[in-house]
């Protein structure tokens, strides 16, 4: 059970703000006297629709009769003091039937903004019914009977009533609006902050090459060397298969006098890769030196020589994963945009709105490119925002600017609003809404002060006086009497609101 205990200047938004926030099943309103909520039958009505919506049991509780009296014709439960308005809540009393009970009614309810004080007026036809005391006259019989006649007057009246509208009244709302501005027709919007997360993993198609070449020894000879024969380096020898090296050093053979000289030389083969590892005794040929009969060979086999390819992440590999990356937060948005499980309630959101923020990556590209590996996994994540609105400020805005324009001494008649509500149009951080709204309104009739007004008057007077708040009849009896009585207990006056609501 949640009681609220509300000031002369709360609006009925702050009565309707506090509904949509409860977390009570049962929850009592206490209205003062003079209460700007209680200037008329359509704000208890809208606090009844809301309390519905959310399932809530609400009552009102006021030592103001008349306030008592617009909230049970609203069809809410109306008690003295808010003990009472919690008991009956709690005995689970059923509200009362509307005044009137309207069928096909309106889904957008008018909150009328400070106005004068209607608590006295019902949407509904009320009949004021003043008793009425006739002494009964005895005619003039033959000039001997003579009777004292009190007079007493019939008077009905159907206030005017007049269309208002249709009115058109654009309405923006905006991030950069904090609260309902009814004349600017401005009301806030709410960024909804969307968190994206997506990660996969790509091919390295970067690649380096590391080639070594065959390096070994081989033994130059020759018999009867007659003198000291140079062999320079850079001299080639070859296998068999034709598998080439060169000399890395110079290095001489010396002259043998009749005997076989021999000397080593380092050799390295002429290309890089593994066809230069070859086994022993396979390099047999010295080209340029076989017409002197020197001789070559590699006693052990050569070695060290390879061709290796090594997969590398390159810039580009990156920024495509990136690329990727960004397209698939993109589409994480849509999907969010087609179910916005958390925007919050009561909101529409607007995808026209929504915008991707920068993407973080991890790791960095510092971190991975050059990396030798042919593959890397890559993860981004992104921060988006869109924009959702309260619609129903939308229609609060539109009601209240209809009921703006009713004409003064009037009322607008809740049953007959109409509202053409378009969807919303995004622009950058804004979205903007075009409405139109018509209506009816009821000329304001006070019965006590009417009768007040009238009684005494001469008839034609009374007359122009009714014929000024709508279509009136006026009977007096007898028929020869020229004024209404100066007793308004003798004025039965009867105030036809049906007609305003057909």
């Amino acid at each position: 059970m949640t009681t609220w205990y509300l000031d002369n200047d709360d609006e009925i938004t702050d009565a309707v703000a506090r509904l949509r926030g409860t977390d009570a099943d049962n929850v009592v309103f206490v209205v003062p006297p003079g209460s700007r909520i209680a200037t008329g039958r359509i704000n208890f009505k809208l606090l009844a629709r809301e309390a519905a919506a959310r399932d809530l049991h609400m009552a009102v509780a006021s030592p103001d009769e008349q306030v008592r009296a617009l909230a049970t014709s609203a069809g809410v439960l109306a008690a003295a003091t808010p003990d009472a308005a919690e008991a009956a809540l709690e005995r689970g009393d059923l509200p009362p039937e509307p005044t009137t009970a309207t069928e096909g009614e309106p889904d957008t309810v008018v909150v009328a903004a400070a106005a004068p004080d209607r608590s006295a007026l019902t949407w509904r036809s009320q009949r004021l019914r003043i008793a009425t005391v006739v002494v009964l006259a005895a005619a003039l019989v033959g000039g001997f009977v003579i009777a004292e006649v009190a007079p007493t007057a019939q008077v009905s009246l159907a206030p005017r009533v007049v269309s208002v509208g249709p009115l058109e009244v654009p309405v923006v709302a905006s991030l950069d609006t904090t609260e309902v501005d009814i004349e600017a027709g401005a009301i806030p919007a709410v960024a909804v902050p969307v968190h994206l997360e997506a990660q996969d993993s790509y091919s390295a198609t970067g690649s380096t090459t590391s080639e070594t070449r065959a390096t070994g020894e081989v033994v130059f000879a020759a018999l009867d060397q007659e003198f000291d024969q140079e062999i320079a380096a850079g001299t080639r020898v070859v296998t068999s298969a034709g598998t080439g090296f060169a000399t890395t050093e110079t290095v001489t053979l010396p002259r043998s006098d009749g005997r076989s000289a021999q000397v080593a030389a380092p050799v390295e083969a002429l290309e890089a890769g593994e066809d230069g590892n070859v086994p022993a005794e396979a390099i047999s040929v010295v080209p340029s030196l076989a017409s002197q009969g020197i001789t070559v060979s590699n006693p052990e086999a050569t070695g060290g020589g390879r061709f290796e390819e090594t997969p590398v992440i390159t810039a580009a590999d990156y920024d495509a994963a990136a690329v990727d990356l960004r397209n698939r937060l993109a589409g994480e948005l849509a999907a969010y945009l087609r179910d916005p499980v958390d925007a919050p309630a009561g909101h529409t959101v607007y995808p026209g709105t929504a915008v991707l923020g920068a993407v973080t990556l991890e790791p960095t590209a510092e971190a991975l490119v050059g990396q030798a590996d042919d593959a890397f996994d890559l993860a981004g994540i992104a921060e988006a925002r869109v924009i959702a609105v309260d619609e129903a400020k939308v229609r609060l805005v539109v009601a209240e600017r209809l009921t703006a324009a009713v004409p003064a001494g009037m009322d607008v008649i809740v049953e007959s609003i109409e509202l053409d509500h378009s969807a919303g149009t995004p622009s950058g951080t804004d979205v903007a809404f075009t409405n139109s709204a018509s209506g009816r309104a009821m000329t304001i009739v006070d019965p006590e002060a009417l009768l007040e007004r009238i009684a005494g008057l001469p008839i034609s007077e009374a007359r122009a006086i009714l014929e000024g708040l709508g279509a009136a009849t006026v009977n007096v009896w007898p028929g020869f009497i020229g004024d209404l009585p100066d007793d308004r207990e003798r004025i039965t006056l009867d105030v036809d609101e049906t007609s305003a609501m057909e």
